[in-house]
């Protein structure tokens, strides 16, 4: 049970953040709110070490302590005590913990305040400046709100501005994909909940395998991977076969030859894999929430991703679409909680899919609040599965699906043509060339590898 007051909570909470955070944070607080000797301690221990760029852990704490005679018996257990058993919703709102800490404080010093016109009003000829002064400055302290910086509209507009700049020297003011074919369409922002909806057999998985490859193997980006319907080794046998182009088929019923086995033995120990946190198993909301943040403290990640949204374990409702809705809105809170955006697998239902047309936006009204609360919402869709061999404009769909952007609240929707390997567990770019005819011809590149850097594993 947690019994922390607010002020050791809001100490405790600086043992939470990663080194960026600690500083901007630690700076709202006040010494003046911090009455015992514990923790008038503890609070200069924090700022001398971050003074020095030093990141505050429990042994940066006890060092400083120790070596300016000011570690008492108790400290080490208390400050232990305080930052092992601290609520991660207190971590989430910080805002909300240091206006509570200035409320108390405030009321601290009201009190005093109430005794010393008390004082005054008892004197023969008490001084009316005086206690309208005290007055005064009691009306302050109860509405101040001693809260982190709040965002004014000039400030917005700087950063409108600020963006646009590096947009012009060709930054993106988020998060890229990886396929040349979303380039300039889809960019994550910090804020964004995106979700790619489709029908089963359609490579859901497969297309966030690619997504893995894209980010962590060739942009050397982070990513939190949250898969609740597959054990972490069959995500990484599939991540194999998607970046070396190994059936993953191969690999499971052990038919790989001994030069396929090189190239994974290779693959170990590549870089990437430190780019990449799997978590497999039935999640709730707040497990994905603990989990993300105790991640998101220790390196650098850019996205978090979910496979898939119905899988994640309900609370109590009266009806799925309470559920689903339920599950919606918390993913959404984490996103904005930690400006972390997230991608979420969606499942259809297979009874829309009996005609094999494209999924839309009315396929995801019985699922919940998925709509409302995502930025973006895509679709994935596979023509041949159901027979469909050419499209609309008699193009060949044969081992071809497609990307189709529905909801894009500040970009472009549309249908993008793919190359699918389900095998290898892979979505890829299609890239064009001409030929003498000047007739645009597929280059296939399926295998992952060929066309890029040398640093990569070659077969």
């Amino acid at each position: 049970m947690n019994n922390l007051n607010s002020f050791d909570k809001a100490l405790a909470i600086v043992f939470n953040l990663n080194q960026s955070e600690q500083k901007e944070y630690f700076n709202i607080l006040d010494p003046d709110w911090f009455q015992s000797n514990f923790h008038n301690s503890i609070y200069l221990a924090i700022k001398e070490n971050i003074e020095q760029g030093k990141n505050i852990d429990l042994l940066n704490i006890t060092t400083f302590l120790r070596e300016n005679d000011q570690l008492e018996k108790d400290t080490i257990i208390k400050l232990s005590e305080i930052t092992t058993n601290i609520d991660f919703s207190d971590t989430l709102n910080k805002e909300g913990l240091i206006n509570d800490c200035w409320y108390n404080y405030s009321i601290r010093k009201v009190f005093l305040m109430v005794q010393n016109i008390n004082t005054e009003m008892h004197k023969a000829d008490p001084r009316s400046n005086f206690i309208l002064k005290e007055v005064s400055i009691i009306k302050d302290l109860l509405t101040t709100n001693k809260s982190i910086k709040e965002i004014t509209n000039a400030d917005s507009v700087e950063k409108v501005l600020f963006n646009h700049e590096q947009a012009k020297l060709g930054i993106p003011l988020g998060l890229e994909l990886g396929w040349d074919c979303l380039k300039g369409e889809l960019i994550l922002e910090p804020d964004d909940v995106m979700v790619v909806g489709g029908r089963p057999a359609m490579g859901k998985t497969a297309w966030a395998i690619s997504l893995i490859k894209n980010l962590c193997y060739h942009e050397n980006k982070g990513l939190v991977f949250f898969s609740l319907e597959m054990a972490h080794d069959r995500i990484v046998r599939r991540i194999i076969a998607n970046i070396l182009g190994i059936d993953s088929n191969h690999i499971k019923y052990g038919h790989c030859s001994d030069y396929e086995i090189k190239k994974i033995q290779e693959l170990k120990n590549h870089k990437f894999w430190n780019n990449l946190i799997i978590f497999d198993g039935s999640h709730t909301t707040k497990d994905i929430e603990i989990k993300l943040q105790s991640v998101k403290n220790n390196q650098n990640i850019e996205l978090f991703m979910v496979d898939y949204l119905q899988k994640i374990m309900p609370s109590k409702s009266e009806t799925r679409y309470g559920e689903v809705t339920k599950i919606s809105n918390d993913l959404k809170r984490i996103v904005m909680s930690n400006k972390l955006p997230c991608i979420a697998l969606a499942q259809l239902s297979r009874d829309i899919g009996r005609s094999g047309k494209r999924p839309s936006l009315p396929d995801l009204k019985e699922s919940g609040e998925i709509e409302q609360d995502a930025s973006i919402v895509a679709f994935l869709h596979r023509p041949e599965y159901y027979g469909e061999l050419v499209d609309e404009n008699g193009e060949d769909m044969e081992g071809m699906g497609e990307f189709i952007i529905a909801k894009n609240r500040d970009g472009a929707i549309g249908i993008n043509k793919m190359q699918v390997k389900l095998e290898n567990s892979q979505w890829n770019n299609i890239l064009i060339k001409k030929n003498h005819f000047d007739k645009p011809v597929p280059i296939d590149y399926s295998a992952g590898f060929q066309d890029r850097q040398q640093d990569e594993i070659p077969f």
